[in-house]
């Protein structure tokens, strides 16, 4: 009975003081981690605004932007079957011109992959300027993965409204994969199987982000554009 005890006694100490040591790791982690993540969607949403290597946006309003969001908590703002966009929605009015940031998910070949990018409305028009793909760390090495590469990410952008229209898709899921990657994304197809060779759910993904966005600003924002 005193062994017994004795092993209880043990146990209940060894699970107390290891229950303690991880709660202080987390708690000496946690903001770092935060911040970690804050910076990298910061630079992503820089990437976007970003045109012939200039800002389209001035920093200070872009960060002006972030502290108006930073305490509020993500969530699901638009559905479809395919992805989700994600909570805050950045708007930039610019002379004659509206800039629109926004994230969201498709569902890749190990998870969630996260997209964020840049929309320009103007003259009756919602046109893809830039993407940055944020989110990909369940992806298979050296073919999912390869969605982190500049010249993979290149490919899906920019897209005129018109290519949106048609709706996003892959060279693959078009029956398109003999064009070029200009002429493609003018119809709203994105050559990518000559770069991410093997690899379709993950540019799937991405693909499907862009147009939940699309729909997203085309429905619910932006209701005055055809």
């Amino acid at each position: 009975m005193k062994e017994i005890l004795k092993t209880g006694m043990t146990l209940m100490i060894f699970t107390l003081v290891a229950g303690l040591a991880l709660g202080l790791i987390f708690k000496v982690t946690e903001q770092p981690i935060k911040n970690a993540e804050l910076q990298n969607i910061l630079n992503a949403i820089e990437f976007v605004l970003t045109d012939n290597g200039k800002l389209m946006v001035e920093k200070s309003l872009i960060n002006e932007k972030i502290n108006e969001t930073i305490n509020d908590t993500e969530k699901e703002i638009f559905k479809t079957d395919k992805a989700a966009v994600l909570s805050p929605v950045l708007e930039f009015k610019l002379d004659g011109k509206t800039i629109y940031v926004l994230k969201a998910y498709g569902i890749g070949y190990g998870g969630k992959v996260v997209t964020v990018a840049s929309f320009i409305i103007q003259n009756g028009r919602i046109d893809l300027h830039a993407i940055k793909v944020i989110e990909y760390s369940q992806e298979t090495p050296g073919l999912g993965a390869k969605i982190a590469e500049e010249k993979s990410q290149q490919r899906f952008y920019p897209i005129p409204y018109e290519g949106l229209k048609n709706g996003v898709k892959v060279d693959k899921d078009a029956g398109k994969s003999n064009l070029e990657p200009e002429e493609a994304k003018k119809i709203g197809v994105v050559k990518i199987s000559d770069v991410m060779t093997g690899a379709t759910i993950t540019p799937r993904a991405v693909a499907n982000s862009i147009q939940a966005m699309f729909k997203y600003l085309r429905t619910e924002v932006v209701k005055d554009v055809q």
